[in-house]
């Protein structure tokens, strides 16, 4: 039994353009991600010190962590950031990290 290879043309360049900037954005992701420890103690925030580093308000940052638009992560009744996961986000989302007052 002779089997032949079938090619479905179904996708055009842009399609293939979109999906190969995925896989370079989750390599990115990983490459930071291994190469810096996740939830370590130099890596963790606290609710004050996330603000800061954002350059925003507690109440703003607590708004954020509410609706989901900011990680975190909780050990027993404390809440935590992740200094890279907000790196992170901060990339995707240009402008969000005001220039701090010193």
């Amino acid at each position: 039994m002779m089997m032949s290879n079938v090619l479905f043309y179904t996708h055009n360049k842009e399609d293939l353009k979109r999906v190969v900037r995925m896989v370079v954005e989750e390599i990115r992701k990983t490459e930071i991600v291994s190469h810096t420890p996740m939830n370590s103690e130099e890596d963790r925030l606290t609710q004050k010190e996330a603000a800061r580093f954002l350059g925003i308000s507690v109440t703003s940052l607590i708004s954020w962590k509410k609706k989901g638009l900011v990680p975190y992560f909780q050990i027993g009744r404390s809440i935590f950031f992740s200094k890279v996961e907000l790196l992170e986000l901060a990339r995707k989302n240009p402008g969000l990290i005001k220039p701090s007052r010193k």
